[in-house]
């Protein structure tokens, strides 16, 4: 029975579950108490602040996290150091830019920006450079399946974050410029973690290659536009909601994505394990197994969120109550929408994914450009008739209608697979998991 149990726990889906119910718990804290303490007006900003560097990390995630995968997974010690090095220089290099990107609009646009996004943008470039470690072993851990350290990983980080919160309420020295600061320390801090343990690999550097390198550079770069797009859909609408309405309309629409992290927890914890996976079938040529695994995580996430769905959506104004306060109320309706269209969340996911695995990077660039455009036009055209932040939800259900059909049509033309397919392993794996929790025996 505990041997059961003990292998249950070791899981590398319950494993990477863990790991985001860890980091997601700790990102609700957080929040919790940006919300309360800053105002309306900072907490705008702030929101606004992370998801500009949120894109720019995505960039260099993009770039670098799945051709890693793709290319390390499953290949052999001397071949992986090969790609291990060549990432590390890709990054090295990416991030340099980014710094020195970072100085020079500093010095030049400062009479057209605040106070605050003259100290955000000064920021930018050293953000990402303390970020890299952290970021290089949580892929490095990613692709090895070692997913229990990467819960370690996110523990430190999320932990340091919050602790660091509270003392600066404590203290009272609660500032916006003190919050950036303190997020700075965090992400100092994972990336010494990370490296006194040695997961970055850092020193596979000199292992690089030409060819891996350009390897690596040619498959990333189709990738950063599926993902920065992507990443894009939410900025835009951050973006266009301050500059059409106001700030504070952004601290109210951030809610629903508090509210949509259940749903991510489970979403990335079966992506984490699906990209290896997948990866390792295509390296072997094995195309019924591609299709089984997209199939499999598919149907299993989308079976398991609906639970989640129907209890969000049943206690909605309570949930925000407790998460952000009554006058944070107006966003009920905003919550509601994405909860219900986050039915179609797995496959849109699983779709990307798929199609980057099988080395079709461009057509989930396609695809998820095609959602941005619906996005813009959409949000801009809605937002001129109706001036409300439900407008904005109402054409995010539009282009992820969109983004599944255009993705279903694409991914369908390479790996064989049903609809009925996706029920059926999804159920079954469902049972296996429930197996696990309930202790018995799951094959």
């Amino acid at each position: 029975m505990a041997n059961k149990l003990i292998a249950a726990v070791k899981n590398q889906h319950f494993s990477s579950l863990m790991g985001n119910v860890v980091s997601a718990f700790f990102n609700l804290l957080s929040f919790a108490i940006l919300v309360r303490v800053l105002n309306k007006q900072d907490f705008g900003e702030w929101v606004l602040f992370l998801a500009t560097y949120t894109m720019l990390d995505l960039m260099r995630t993009a770039l670098l996290q799945s051709g890693l995968i793709r290319y390390y997974a499953g290949v052999s010690a001397w071949r992986g150091r090969k790609v291990v090095g060549a990432a590390w220089y890709v990054a090295l290099i990416l991030t340099f830019i980014y710094l020195v990107a970072g100085s020079v609009l500093a010095f030049i646009l400062p009479e057209y920006l605040s106070a605050i996004w003259q100290l955000f943008l000064a920021w930018l470039g050293p953000l990402l450079l303390l970020s890299l470690p952290f970021n290089f072993a949580s892929w490095l851990l990613q692709a090895a399946h070692k997913f229990d350290k990467i819960l370690q990983l996110r523990i430190v980080q999320n932990c340091t974050f919050l602790v660091l919160l509270c003392l600066l309420y404590l203290m009272k020295q609660f500032t916006l410029p003190n919050v950036l600061y303190a997020y700075g320390a965090t992400l100092a801090i994972t990336s010494l973690y990370s490296l006194f343990y040695r997961w970055t690999q850092i020193r596979a550097i000199f292992f690089r290659t030409k060819q891996a390198v350009r390897e690596l550079y040619v498959y990333g770069r189709l990738i950063v536009g599926s993902m920065l797009t992507g990443s894009a859909l939410n900025y835009s609408d951050s973006f266009l909601i301050r500059t059409m309405i106001n700030s504070p309309s952004v601290a109210i629409y951030s809610i629903p994505q508090k509210f949509m992290e259940v749903i991510e927890i489970i979403l990335r914890s079966f992506v984490a394990t699906a990209q290896p996976a997948i990866a390792a079938a295509v390296n072997s040529n094995d195309w019924g197994a591609v299709s089984r695994a997209f199939s499999r995580y598919t149907g299993v996430v989308t079976l398991l969120i609906i639970p989640f769905i129907l209890g969000a959506v049943a206690f909605t104004k309570l949930g925000i109550i407790i998460l952000a306060g009554q006058e944070y109320l107006q966003a009920a309706d905003v919550v509601r929408i994405f909860l219900l269209s986050a039915i179609l969340y797995p496959i849109d996911r699983f779709l990307g994914v798929t199609l980057d695995m099988i080395g079709k990077p461009h057509l989930n660039f396609y695809k998820s450009a095609f959602k941005l455009v619906i996005n813009v036009v959409g949000d801009v055209l809605f937002l001129w008739w109706f001036m409300d932040i439900r407008a904005v939800a109402a054409v995010s259900v539009i282009n992820l209608i969109a983004g599944v059909i255009m993705g279903y049509y694409f991914l369908r033309k390479y790996v064989h697979f049903s609809l009925k397919e996706i029920l059926d392993l999804g159920m079954a794996e469902c049972r296996v998991l429930l197996g696990k929790v309930m202790r018995k025996a799951p094959r």
